[in-house]
């Protein structure tokens, strides 16, 4: 009777993940599959603990070993995350059981962890057999397999960027301060506006394949540039969108600064040296999602209107007296 009931169990988990039409919702969804799975064949006495821990917020809640902005989370010993993260610095992850105080820590790497290119699957439990990891395995190879196919729906189709119907979601969700707990205020939040210079001459001159090759090219600088789990989005022709969240107002210059330096280092096929106009907006919270971009084109458009290849920040355009505020606050609508 029991099994059965576990069968039922694991079925609705099953029926409850390909419900699952965003990305935000897969991990939830894969902790909840994952215990009624393992409730099949790998009960203990002590409640099996899960968590799903990416990268970025590993690193976010080192220091402080909680999360003020998530009263559910979890936080685990300072030596565990020490191991955590010696473990997602590996070039190759599989499997791993880490001995810690508390008992036997199996680690499994994810692969389609909402937008983290590094996401961990941790779960504390003292007898796994080398069948039952395997049948661990088994599972998420399903789950990969399902949440590739909702992550692919999220991403412009040439470059593998976040696409717009996504960044109406995600940037929603932030202003609300209902995004994941490693983005959530009081961080600094920026939402930059990237467009290329010149990038209808590129067009007339090489044609449209090696414009999409520079669109693409560009596409993976970026993502090497900026940081694990910094949104990246296409927004259409030649115009990229990046959200970032600093722990420090300075680090935004820096970040933009390193893509720019990095950028001008960059030769393109055929083409050579290509620049980049960059417009950028502070976030905060009862900001309208469409004013943060509004002030984010202004100050690009700043950049283009005074010699292009340039990063201007809306902010302080403001304070010198070279724009005017437009600012615009009231109850906050999702796209």
């Amino acid at each position: 009777m029991t099994t059965l009931l576990n069968l039922k169990k694991l079925m609705q988990s099953l029926i409850d993940l390909t419900k699952v039409r965003d990305s935000l919702a897969l991990d939830p969804a894969l902790l909840s599959l994952m215990q009624q799975w393992m409730s099949l064949f790998a009960t203990q006495a002590q409640p099996v603990r899960m968590q799903v821990l990416s990268k970025r917020q590993l690193v976010s809640v080192m220091d402080t070993q909680e999360s003020s902005t998530d009263p559910t989370f979890e936080a685990w010993p300072p030596e565990v995350y020490t191991m955590l993260l010696r473990y997602l610095n590996r070039e190759h992850r599989q499997h791993a059981c880490l001995e810690t105080a508390s008992g036997k820590l199996h680690v499994f790497p994810l692969r389609q962890s909402i937008s983290h290119k590094n996401a961990i699957l941790l779960i504390q439990h003292e007898a796994l057999s080398t069948d039952e990891i395997a049948l661990v395995e088994q599972c998420l190879q399903m789950f990969d397999h399902y949440a590739g196919l909702i992550v692919e729906n999220e991403r412009d189709a040439l470059t593998g960027l976040l696409n717009r119907k996504t960044f109406d979601q995600c940037v929603g969700k932030i202003l609300l301060n209902d995004y994941k707990p490693e983005y959530r205020f009081p961080l600094h939040h920026y939402l930059v506006i990237f467009d290329i210079d010149f990038f209808k001459r590129i067009n007339d001159t090489y044609g449209h394949l090696i414009g999409d090759e520079v669109l693409l090219l560009l596409s993976r600088l970026m993502q090497e540039s900026f940081r694990d789990g910094d949104l990246l989005f296409r927004f259409g022709g030649e115009e990229f969108v990046g959200v970032f969240s600093c722990a420090e107002e300075h680090e935004i210059v820096t970040l933009l600064d390193r893509f720019k330096d990095a950028l001008a280092a960059y030769s393109f096929p055929q083409v050579g040296q290509v620049t980049i106009s960059i417009g950028c907006s502070k976030m905060a919270l009862n900001v309208l999602p469409n004013t943060v971009l509004e002030h984010a084109d202004e100050a690009l458009y700043y950049a283009k209107e005074h010699g292009r290849n340039q990063i201007c920040f809306y902010e302080t355009l403001i304070a010198q007296g070279l724009l005017k505020d437009s600012m615009i606050t009231g109850e906050i609508e999702l796209f």
